[in-house]
């Protein structure tokens, strides 16, 4: 995602335009849990102290005049595509006036198109579209799911065969995982070290472990600081959706889906009401901070001896505060 400063004026026209989503344009009443994520959205991705009130429900008309920045266009559209979600209905009038938004703006992204499947009830097609898009981003160093990506998946899915598993094992790439050990203490490769030893999580290499590209996804919890749990697996994906763009509406979406709304959309825990909107929406702001983009070419051997106090700063990571490291430790969602 982009980081968007809206002037006074496009600040209220976007704010009146999540009002009109969350209401379907003044049919149903906001939840606490959505007046609440308006508010967190205002401050945390609209740098707005004081939230503002909406002059209408109605999505305002001249939405693509007064937002004259294709990216300011975009980056609301992802905004108010999360909106249906919130309320765990995901109601089709709400729906509804995400694509008029989108219409109205022209923008096409993922987001809208995501929640045309939610709502028409198409998870298994979502989920195999989300699972692609995964595949080649995290597990592909091509950018394209491969045979061998396919196999990977295949691997970790099978039952413990005896002898089969020293057949499967990368002795090499298990090697210099485990090399990351030896690194000072406080880098980035020490830190990978211990986040996998430290939580039992086989090592790239290992028969069981995901493919080596998947430790994005570890260096995404380590240099953000988010823990394993539901709430730290929760505000790692909106960390590394804020900071990314080929997935990011795919992160997000499915982090509702599956921890607010409790629709079964990928193996894993599967909740109902777990959003918590300011450390949700502050984590995105985090990762939309970041100076560099970890699934767009991002080689972590390059920087894996780097202090990660260091490698925060030259990355531009806000630092947490301590008001949020007390809820996080709170929540169990601080990585120790």
């Amino acid at each position: 995602m982009r980081i968007i400063h809206p002037d006074d004026r496009q600040a209220a026209a976007i704010v009146q335009a999540m009002h009109a989503v969350a209401s379907a344009e003044g049919t149903v009443e906001l939840l606490l849990v959505e007046r609440d994520s308006i508010a967190a959205i205002q401050r945390h991705l609209l740098h707005r102290e004081a939230p503002l009130e909406p002059a209408s429900s109605a999505l305002p008309a001249d939405l693509r005049e007064l937002l004259d920045d294709p990216a300011m266009r975009r980056e609301t559209v992802r905004i108010l595509a999360l909106l249906p979600v919130i309320d765990r209905r995901i109601m089709p009038a709400k729906v509804r006036v995400v694509e008029a938004a989108a219409a109205r703006l022209r923008v096409e992204d993922r987001g809208p198109a995501i929640l045309r499947q939610a709502v028409k009830g198409q998870i298994r097609r979502l989920a195999f579209g989300l699972m692609m898009r995964s595949v080649a981003h995290y597990w592909s160093p091509t950018g394209k799911a491969r045979l061998r990506d396919w196999l990977d998946m295949l691997r970790i899915g099978m039952p413990e065969i005896p002898g089969l598993y020293a057949i499967l094992t990368d002795r090499s790439l298990l090697a210099k995982y485990r090399g990351l050990g030896d690194r000072p203490a406080g880098t980035l490769g020490h830190g990978l070290y211990r986040f996998y030893r430290d939580r039992g999580f086989p090592m790239p290499g290992e028969p069981k472990s995901f493919p080596e590209g998947w430790s994005k996804h570890e260096a995404y919890h380590v240099i953000g600081e988010y823990e394993t749990s539901d709430q730290g697996e929760m505000l790692n994906a909106a960390f590394s959706a804020g900071n990314t763009e080929v997935l990011c509406m795919d992160l997000l979406l499915l982090t509702l889906l599956q921890f607010q709304a409790g629709i079964q959309v990928m193996p894993g825990p599967c909740l109902t009401d777990a959003l918590r909107p300011d450390p949700f929406f502050r984590a995105v702001a985090r990762g939309m901070a970041m100076q560099v983009d970890l699934l767009a070419g991002w080689d972590m051997w390059e920087v894996v001896d780097l202090p990660l106090d260091e490698l925060r700063r030259r990355y531009a990571v806000p630092p947490l505060s301590a008001e949020e490291r007390a809820w996080l430790a709170e929540a169990g969602a601080l990585l120790a």
